[in-house]
């Protein structure tokens, strides 16, 4: 699922974060966190192309596929607010170090799984290390430049991130079409070795704070509650019914969450999601929106290549190549988008995205078995990107400008946050896609589609809870 549109919504962390005393502004810094960084939008960019080879050569079930996906966003999703704080408590150096190594550890164990439960297992070290991975990296940039230079290096980070996140699906396609869907994450390991050895050399070593809190139970509790109802919707959709099983799942995924907010509610300004962050009618709107967004979102960047590979039977390498004008459309254009905001306000051009953004969805209606690229799938990723464009960049600003400065890097944490459980979610609900064949495949994959126009439609309504007025930009703090 990883994009440009991910990339918009992260770099916030970085730009919200306080330059640190006596740090000075480093190119060497800059490609060591986009080195490491890059990882974390790397590996769910190449398994949305491995996805097809990876259930016909270990013959997995929909159920499994799903679990291919959400076992790296589940530690997403839970746990991206919390990693933070370890880097602040053990040094942002050496935490960031030592999870590009759990991802590379989590690279090979792909790699060489003999079966499901190790690929999993893989699968599950990858998100975590990127959950630690994505903080610490876009903190140690933030804090190695003044306010005059952060946006510049935040750029450059998201401009870099982009090209890997585009380049990685059409190298890992090519693969494919000649090889192993192992060697597409072997290939990662390289890439592993090389951050490792410059972050260990280019990025200066920082003072931990023994005193900074870790909100563990904030961490347990959300990874319950995301985990039981991932695993109860997935089970659900794969065609078990309300059975025991689920109901116990679901059972226990809410009473994670409401442990969650009774949890957050006790420790307040302390807790990983603050309570009153919420009070804010733009904080609240602006997350609905991310999680309707991102869901459909999400879902298309899945199907999609599932669709062209499995369906259409068109060739690995164009599945590969299929997402790159979005890469390209969401990063050129979205910068254009402030300007539509200065004139129209914060609400319209996130209205017009999520609409556009559901154009793109019923236009991939379309889709059949004898699709071809340009004439079928491309209309639908040019709307959908121009959508997303649409609605990102002013997203991320709305985000840091609703709060006070000095809250908006938590802000801007729950909102990437939000956007990893929307496509958590909405991976548990693809089991009635994955599971068909032949021609019953395309019905499926029609109503996934109809039903992620319907959320980005909700996603529109959802940005009249945004309070209006006009567009403020997000001045970098020094």
């Amino acid at each position: 699922m990883s994009s440009a549109s991910l990339i918009l919504t992260d770099r916030g962390l970085a730009l919200s974060e306080s330059k640190a005393v006596g740090a000075q502004g480093s190119t060497k810094v800059l490609a060591a966190s986009s080195l490491g960084s890059c990882l974390v939008f790397v590996s769910s960019a190449v398994v949305t192309v491995a996805l097809a080879a990876i259930g016909r050569d270990m013959r997995l079930s929909p159920l499994d596929l799903q679990w291919v996906m959400n076992a790296e966003l589940l530690p997403l999703a839970a746990l991206t607010l919390v990693t933070g704080a370890l880097g602040d408590r053990f040094g942002q150096k050496w935490i960031f170090l030592a999870e590009i190594a759990l991802y590379g550890v989590g690279a090979a164990a792909i790699g060489f799984a003999p079966s499901f439960a190790p690929l999993i297992v893989g699968r599950f070290l990858q998100g975590l290390g990127e959950a630690v991975i994505l903080p610490n990296g876009l903190s140690v940039l933030g804090q190695a430049f003044r306010a005059d230079k952060k946006a510049r290096a935040v750029g450059i980070w998201s401009a870099a991130a982009a090209v890997a996140s585009g380049v990685a699906p059409a190298i890992a396609g090519a693969i494919l079409d000649h090889g192993s869907w192992r060697t597409t994450f072997l290939m990662l390991l390289p890439v592993v070795a090389g951050a490792l050895a410059v972050s260990a050399v280019w990025i200066p070593k920082d003072s931990p704070s023994g005193h900074a809190r870790v909100d563990v139970g904030g961490a347990v509790f959300s990874t319950v509650g995301l985990g039981g109802l991932g695993v109860g919707l997935t089970s659900l959709t794969n065609g078990s019914g309300l059975n025991l099983w689920v109901l116990v799942t679901l059972i226990v995924g809410l009473g994670g969450l409401a442990c969650l907010i009774v949890t957050e509610r006790r420790l307040g300004d302390n807790a990983m999601l603050p309570p009153s962050l919420f009070a804010s009618r733009s904080v609240v709107g602006a997350n609905l929106f991310t999680a309707l967004l991102y869901g459909p979102f999400t879902v298309m960047l899945t199907l999609i290549p599932f669709v062209m590979i499995r369906g259409a039977h068109l060739p690995t390498l164009v599945a590969g190549l299929a997402f790159i004008p979005l890469q390209v459309l969401i990063t050129v254009v979205s910068p254009l988008a402030g300007m539509l905001c200065r004139r129209f306000g914060r609400r319209l051009p996130l209205f017009a995205g999520g609409a556009v953004a559901a154009s793109g969805c019923a236009m991939s209606l379309r889709v059949g078995s004898n699709a071809t690229y340009w004439a079928d799938i491309f209309p639908s990723i040019l709307l959908l990107a121009l959508g997303m464009s649409l609605a990102i960049a002013p997203l991320t600003t709305l985000v840091l400008t609703s709060v006070e400065p000095d809250r908006a890097g938590t802000a801007s944490g729950v909102n990437s946050a939000v956007s990893r459980a929307g496509s958590l979610f909405a991976i548990a609900l693809l089991g009635g896609v994955l599971r068909q064949g032949g021609p019953h495949l395309f019905s499926g994959f029609h109503m996934a589609m109809a039903a992620a126009a319907v959320a980005c439609v909700l996603a529109t309504l959802a940005v009249f809870i945004i309070e209006p007025g006009p567009h403020v930009d997000f001045i970098p703090r020094d």
